[in-house]
């Protein structure tokens, strides 16, 4: 007969099956396991057994590696800018002097503190929810299920706008002025369009925000040729609005007389310190929420960091470029347009660009111009359904929505269900009107973002071994220092909030409450409310977050709520209830 096998193949059968009978019971077990432990063993297979993160391949969470840095380039382009869009009204509530002193100074003391911190984050834990993530790993269960809410609410609002825009933008040509139903129609229809490409695949995203960021700068690029071309570029004109200029600059503003041996005497700083013919004040709560809104959104493709083939590579790349881009779209057409069109500065709004540009070159450059901003909306909402969907995935792993919507297809690695849900109530929402959302969205987005440098302070206190790919390379108080001034700032945008905004997000925070109640079984019996609220008194106020070190195993391993960096990953789901039940 056949040789018996030696005793080390007996050893390695029997393991075997072990070994696949405890996978299978481990994913028996799965719909009834605490969605802290869930998340850690799905997540566990993002880094190998040498702290490294893979390249390339599926991920843990069904989500497919796809992206390189240019792809994340024309998301994040989408996520912060889609063009000079929307910039006009900071010229008209600021002067072009503040205007372009914002551009310059933002990008470095808002925008690239940001953008390093999504950096460093999402190569540290590369998870598909971004921001979402980074607060539950920092500070627990209460502020990731606040930090969900507060995101999916605020996206809703704001995504809801783009369908909208899309058609306004639109109404430049004559036969597509359309109103009721039928706008409405043509809303759903652009929704559609973009729903069905999140549903192929992220890198179809990624590729078509790149061929949109070609088509929505194009026409900019045109304008600012022709302008240079038929104008000479005055630099006084770039002062309007800071209190420089003298009757006797080439540009007077036109509610001044041109003629100065007619003129009355008026005094070197009686106008340009205003913005209007009655030089009327500046109006600095719009001037702020439009400059940082047009400059904002760097961390929402963190959201996208699992599907990243280098996360510690690609991220950083895509910052640093993504950065230089938006500050050069913004300001090179700036400086021409407001040269151009120098007389009617103190009245410009939104939709400026395209009356420039028939004004001054002509209606074939209005009908470009208007057509890349109906192509910007499509931009916009392209990339920030693809990443609301991500952050509905991490929503429905902490229960705040259904376990269904944390599904991801298998061929195309993308949360269809999540998608779906999000465009459904989207084409709901985009037949209501929206006219303060700019305020209440930043109010949303200063709450978000605080909690987002603040986690990454933490994480740096409790998890300072921790591998990170990219790290800023700063620490202690230079680093605090460092985020100092984006803190300030988003403090100043809740500030500056009306209070139907407020009364919004007082509304979402209960929301949250009642969500984070509800998944950690509060609602069981007394005693378990009880555990809840003194959880959540640690919790709330972040104590275990800024005062204990991370849990340690016995291996001297980290353990952590949303998966693990390092080797080791089967343990992870013990240190992370470790964690979650010491609040």
């Amino acid at each position: 007969g056949e040789p018996r096998p030696s005793w080390y193949m007996r050893i390695g059968t029997y393991l075997k099956h072990r070994l696949t009978g405890m996978s299978a019971a481990r994913d028996k077990r799965r719909g009834s396991e605490e969605p802290v432990a869930l998340l850690a063993r799905n997540t566990s297979s993002f880094t190998s057994n040498d702290g490294k993160v893979p390249s390339e391949g599926a991920t843990g969470s069904g989500l497919i590696k796809t992206l390189s840095w240019h792809h994340l380039v024309g998301v994040t382009f989408f996520a912060v800018c889609g063009g000079d869009y929307g910039i006009e009204d900071s010229i008209g509530s600021g002067g072009v002097g503040f205007t372009l002193i914002g551009l310059c100074v933002l990008p470095w003391v808002w925008s690239l503190p940001i953008a390093l911190m999504t950096a460093e984050l999402s190569s540290m834990i590369p998870e598909p929810g971004g921001y979402v993530v980074w607060a539950h790993r920092a500070f627990g269960s209460f502020w990731a299920t606040q930090n969900a809410v507060w995101n999916l609410v605020s996206n809703t609002f704001d995504n809801a706008l783009y369908p909208v825009m899309f058609v306004d933008y639109l109404q430049w040509f004559p036969i597509l002025r359309i109103s009721g139903l039928l706008r409405w129609s043509i809303s759903v229809l652009m929704l559609a369009v973009v729903t069905g490409l999140n549903l192929v695949g992220v890198d179809v995203v990624a590729q078509v925000s790149n061929l949109f960021a070609f088509l929505v700068i194009s026409p900019f690029v045109a304008l600012t040729v022709a302008g240079l071309a038929a104008q000479d570029i005055d630099p006084s004109v770039w002062a309007q609005g800071l209190g420089w200029e003298t009757p006797g600059s080439p540009h007077l503003p036109s509610f001044l007389p041109v003629n100065s041996s007619t003129a009355p005497s008026v005094h070197p700083r009686a106008y340009g310190a205003g913005i209007g013919p009655s030089d009327e004040p500046i109006r600095w709560g719009t001037f702020l929420s439009v400059l940082l809104w047009n400059t904002s959104g760097y961390d929402s493709v963190g959201a996208l960091a699992a599907e990243v083939h280098d996360p510690g590579r690609d991220f950083p790349r895509a910052m640093y470029a993504t950065i230089l881009l938006i500050s050069l779209v913004y300001l090179i057409p700036l400086l021409v347009a407001t040269t151009i069109d120098a007389p009617n500065l103190h009245s410009w709004s939104d939709g400026s660009f395209v009356r420039v540009a028939s004004d001054h070159v002509g209606d074939w450059l209005a009908a470009w111009v208007t057509i890349g901003g109906a192509l910007s909306c499509l931009g916009l909402l392209n990339t920030l359904l693809c990443t609301s969907a991500r952050v509905a995935v991490s929503a429905a792993k902490l229960r705040v929505l259904p376990s269904a919507f944390a599904r991801v297809h298998a061929a195309s690695g993308t949360p269809r269900n999540a998608t779906l849900l999000l465009s459904a109530v989207l084409a709901f929402a985009c037949a209501l009107p929206f006219s303060q959302l700019v305020s209440i969205s930043m109010l949303f987005y200063g709450a978000t973002t605080l909690v987002e440098f603040l986690a990454l302070l933490a994480l740096r206190i409790r998890e300072p071994t921790t591998l990170r790919p990219f790290r800023i390379g700063l620490s202690g108080p230079p680093l605090v220092l460092f985020f100092a001034m984006p803190i300030l700032i988003c403090l100043t945008l809740m500030a500056l909030a009306p209070y139907e905004a407020w009364l919004l997000f007082l509304a979402s925070t209960v929301l949250g409450i009642a969500a984070n109640a509800r998944s950690s079984g509060a609602f069981a019996s007394r005693h378990a409310a009880a555990t809840w609220l003194r959880r959540c008194g640690r919790t709330g106020l972040c104590l275990d977050a800024w005062v204990h070190p991370a849990s340690r195993h016995g291996d001297g391993s980290i353990g952590v709520a949303f998966g693990a960096v390092g080797a080791g990953g089967e343990g992870r789901s013990g240190g992370a209830g470790h964690r979650e039940g010491g609040g």
